[in-house]
């Protein structure tokens, strides 16, 4: 039996934490979730995580902070960034800044799901690189 993926979705706002959460354990992913910055990163220290889903739009610290954060300490963890407030400047920045994919919402579930697992896939065929 296949080990479920495990995501951690962040966002501030509730409603939409609960809903993604639902969501992608409808896909079969294990979640963990945070309204912010501060509780993602102890998540991340304490738990196996396999990807990220992240607001960009939440309190200081961002969604912004929170990938610098992340590619400081876990830098081959893979980021998806969400917004509603999406612009292409806005994507261009998550991208450089080391995102692995950017969704402006509303965007389908299924469109998350399919950047979630192309996120993953580039990380186990860099990380098989690596250990040849």
């Amino acid at each position: 039996m296949e080990e479920l993926k495990n995501i951690l979705v962040v966002d501030n706002h509730q409603n939409i934490l609960e809903l993604l959460s639902n969501l992608l354990q409808m896909y079969k992913y294990q979640t963990f979730c945070a309204l912010d910055t501060q509780s993602a990163l102890k998540l991340l220290d304490e738990e196996k995580v396999d990807c990220v889903v992240t607001d960009v739009e939440m309190p200081k610290p961002n969604g912004f902070d929170l990938l610098d954060e992340i590619k400081n300490r876990y830098p081959q963890l893979p980021v998806i960034m969400i917004s509603s407030y999406a612009n292409a400047k806005m994507e261009k920045q998550a991208h450089a800044n080391g995102a692995s994919g950017f969704a402006a919402k509303p965007f389908s579930i299924e469109t998350l799901q399919k950047m979630i697992e192309n996120a993953m896939d580039k990380t186990v065929k860099t990380e098989k690189v690596q250990t040849c």
